[in-house]
């Protein structure tokens, strides 16, 4: 998809994401995290680039989506540079997703790097249409018959056990 059909994608959505993986070493993680997305209907691009490895690639990438209505998710194992250097050059939220679920170095970027930690992808795109369902009633409802199906469940799920036990 061209730059400017994500835009306006983004347009009339009111919000969408593009995911940063510092490899292509990440692609099982890329795929939850691209399925979750599916879910809510958001707009998505995937990118590979290193933090470590080109900096400068990652910088340029930062402004291709200035200005556009977006969540970035950065996916990067290891030490984590990518979050936070998107953290701070990007003006548009920031969510560490690792696909190791043992980065630590995400939880401790510095003072300007501001970036939330999600380590379910299916979490990360739930956040991700909370933040654009201020905007989109469309989110908005999928989000509250999320909620709805979730609190039924368990109220079958407390019924079953309350005459089972």
């Amino acid at each position: 998809m061209s730059q400017s059909d994500f835009a306006e994608k983004l347009r009339s959505n009111k919000g969408g994401a593009v995911i940063v993986a510092g490899s292509d070493s990440d692609k099982n993680h890329l795929e939850k995290l691209v399925s979750a997305l599916k879910m809510y209907e958001i707009p998505y691009q995937v990118r590979i680039c290193s933090a470590h490895k080109s900096p400068q690639r990652l910088l340029e990438l930062i402004e291709e989506y200035e200005g556009q209505a977006l969540v970035w998710v950065a996916v990067a194992g290891g030490t984590d540079a990518l979050s936070g250097t998107l953290a701070f050059h990007a003006h548009q939220p920031v969510i560490s997703c690792p696909p190791d679920g043992l980065n630590q170095s995400c939880l401790t970027n510095p003072p300007g790097s501001s970036n939330a930690t999600i380590l379910n992808p299916k979490n990360a795109a739930r956040f991700i249409a909370q933040v654009f369902s201020v905007v989109n009633p469309r989110l908005r409802e999928m989000l509250k018959r999320s909620r709805m199906e979730k609190v039924h469940h368990l109220e079958e799920k407390d019924a079953e056990f309350r005459n089972s036990l």
